[in-house]
């Protein structure tokens, strides 16, 4: 997981509109999506280092199923178990 200031701002509300958004408006094929992922998740929002991105490209275009699907998949649990560790520290400690 990314350790900037950017990825601590995560929320899953945040990333849930995000993927509802990317969705319903994205349009253009898997590789028009992962494209978009690319340059939301790492460029703008940096919400994603680069290598971790390219790492879920990685790993979703070995897996088979639709590309772009794998790869909101993958970065979907990247982020969300960030997000869930940082949730149950406090609780744990």
């Amino acid at each position: 997981m990314s350790t900037n200031a950017e990825a601590s701002s995560v929320s899953m509300t945040g990333l849930a509109l995000y993927y509802l958004r990317l969705g319903a408006l994205g349009f253009g094929g898997p590789v028009a999506l992962a494209n978009r992922m690319r340059s939301d998740l790492v460029e703008t929002k940096h919400w994603l280092s680069e290598s971790e991105y390219n790492e879920g490209l990685a790993v979703a275009t070995a897996c088979p199923g639709p590309l772009a699907y794998q790869l909101a998949v993958y970065c979907f649990v990247e982020l969300g178990l960030w997000w869930l560790r940082s949730w149950l520290k406090p609780l744990i400690s």
